[in-house]
C-alpha cells in the first residue's frame, strides 16, 4: 500500500495543509514525511502545465495517486446530472481534461460531488441520467488507459451512491461493471454509512481503487472512535496495493497533521 496526501494548486481546500502559494512547500513536506504520493486538487486546467507539475514530482520522487476534481462543482455550478444539458457537457469536458492529465501524470480520476447530488424521490431517475452521462467519460477514460474512482459518500452530501454496496451495485449493473472505474473508499464516509468495515471490503473486491484517510470526526488519524490501523490491515490482506490518501481537516491543529503524519505512515507501513 502506497501513501499520499492532498495538496492544491489553485484554490485553497479545507482538506490541504498548504495554500496553493506554498504547493511546493506541499511537496517538501510530503517527501520529507517519506509519502509516495501526492493527490493533487485541480479545479480547471488554465494556465495549468502539466508537464511541468510531472517533473516537479519526479524532482521529488513522488508519484500521483489521483486528481481530486470536486472544486468546480462549488466554483462554477459544474454536474453531470440535475443541470441543464450545455453545464452536463461542460462538466463532461472537464472530467476529459482530468483524463488528460491523469494520463500523464500516471494518476487516477475521482468523481465525487461533481457528478450531481440526486434525490431520494427520484434516485432511480437519477443513476439512469448519470449512467447515460458518465458514458462518454467511460470510454475516453477506457481509450486513455485511466482509471476513473466512483467515490461513496454519506447521505448528508447527496442522495446517490452513499455507501461501498451502492457504489458497487451502481457500477455493476448501471454501468455495466466497465474495467475503468472503480470505487473511492472514503473512511469518514464509510463510518456513517457502510454496515461494516470488513463486509465492505469483500464487497468491493478488486473494484477498491483509492482510499481517503480521515477519522470518524474528520480529523486526523487517532483523534475520532474509527481503527484506522485494522481497516487498513484488512484491506492490505486482500493484496491491495493502491494508494492510501489523506483528506481530513487540518484537525485537532494544522501542527498535528503536520508533524505525525510521517510516524504514523511508517506504522500503518508495518501492519
Amino acid at each position: 500500500m502506497k501513501f499520499s496526501a492532498t495538496v492544491t494548486l489553485q484554490y485553497d481546500t479545507i482538506f490541504s495543509s498548504f495554500s496553493p502559494a506554498d504547493y511546493l512547500k506541499g511537496l517538501d513536506w510530503m517527501k520529507a514525511n517519506h509519502l509516495d504520493g501526492a493527490e493533487l486538487c485541480i479545479s480547471n486546467y488554465n494556465n495549468l502545465d502539466v508537464a511541468k507539475i510531472k517533473d516537479e514530482l519526479d524532482q521529488r520522487g513522488l508519484g500521483c495517486s489521483t486528481l481530486s476534481t470536486g472544486q468546480a462543482r462549488g466554483l462554477e455550478g459544474l454536474s453531470l446530472i440535475g443541470v441543464p444539458a450545455d453545464v452536463t457537457k461542460k462538466t463532461q469536458e472537464r472530467f476529459m481534461q482530468h483524463i488528460d492529465a491523469a494520463k500523464i501524470l500516471g494518476s487516477k480520476v475521482t468523481m465525487g460531488l461533481m457528478r450531481g447530488l440526486g434525490s431520494q424521490t427520484t434516485m432511480d431517475k437519477d443513476l439512469k441520467e448519470l449512467a447515460e452521462a458518465m458514458k462518454p467519460i467511460i470510454e475516453y477514460a477506457d481509450k486513455k488507459g485511466v482509471i476513473i474512482c466512483l467515490e461513496a459518500i454519506n447521505r448528508y452530501e447527496t442522495a446517490l451512491l452513499n455507501s461501498a454496496e451502492a457504489t458497487v451495485e451502481f457500477i455493476d449493473n448501471g454501468l455495466g461493471n466497465p474495467d475503468c472505474v472503480g470505487i473511492l473508499w472514503d473512511l469518514f464516509h464509510a463510518n456513517i454509512e457502510d454496515i461494516g468495515y470488513e463486509r465492505s471490503i469483500k464487497i468491493m473486491g478488486n473494484k477498491l481503487k483509492h482510499i481517503h484517510l480521515a477519522d470518524s470526526n474528520r480529523m486526523f488519524p487517532g483523534y475520532g472512535h474509527t481503527d484506522i490501523a485494522a481497516i487498513l490491515k484488512m484491506v492490505k490482506n486482500t493484496g491491495y496495493s493502491e494508494y492510501a490518501s489523506f483528506e481530513c481537516f487540518n484537525l485537532p491543529s494544522l501542527e498535528t497533521v503536520l508533524n505525525e503524519t510521517g510516524a504514523w505512515v511508517q506504522k500503518m507501513r508495518e501492519l
